[in-house]
């Protein structure tokens, strides 16, 4: 049975997980909203875009709790991946991938219908994601949005040191452990076999 401290640490850890690493950005306020658009399966190229969607969206979400952040997984593996970001401001950055009217966004699954909220954007900027790394991906978002990263504090690199030598810790501990019940139950076992010899001596 894991023990209470073991829960509040994989907790602790899950926690620092989601605020500091990969995909920890801090977005401009001319980011409007960001879709994905990518398979179900991870056939065709489609594996860097879902893992960016576990990971990375998950931590920009966290510190960008403003910014809605769509999904749409009913793409084929052969369709293309790609990520729209859209920008509310008038000189946000231009290419050939730009349109002056934002789709319709959708939602997490399925569905393809806009909602009453959205706000229309001036310029919508697009990643393709297919056959990229999430870490590839992750550069793209940096470089057309100049989001800046978020450091972890002194507080923070704190906790995660004292994490890392409680996990250290734990490890060896449960090593000792295994190797005392392991010692124990072939002690048992070679009394168990004295036992079988000697009654079978004497029977």
């Amino acid at each position: 049975m894991v023990s209470l401290p073991q829960r509040m640490r994989k907790l602790q850890t899950k926690l620092l997980a989601i605020r500091l690493g990969s995909g920890a950005l801090v977005l401009p306020k001319d980011v409007k909203r960001i879709h994905l658009r990518f398979a179900q399966k991870i056939d065709g190229g489609h594996m860097g875009p879902r893992k960016f969607w576990r990971h990375e969206l998950v931590r920009m979400k966290y510190h960008n709790p403003a910014v809605p952040m769509t999904i749409d997984r009913t793409a084929n593996s052969t369709d293309d991946a790609t990520m729209s970001i859209h920008f509310a401001s008038a000189d946000a950055p231009k290419s050939s991938n730009s349109a002056t009217a934002a789709p319709a966004p959708v939602d997490s699954t399925t569905s393809s219908t806009r909602p009453s909220d959205h706000a229309p954007t001036d310029c919508v900027q697009t990643i393709d994601m297919k056959h990229r790394s999430n870490l590839e991906i992750l550069q793209d978002v940096i470089r057309m949005t100049k989001a800046f990263p978020v450091e972890p504090t002194p507080e923070e690199q704190e906790e995660m040191r004292l994490l890392e030598e409680q996990r250290v810790r734990s490890l060896r501990d449960s090593k000792l452990s295994q190797e005392v019940r392991t010692r124990q139950k072939r002690e048992q076992e070679l009394l168990q076999q004295a036992r079988g010899d000697v009654a079978s001596q004497t029977g």
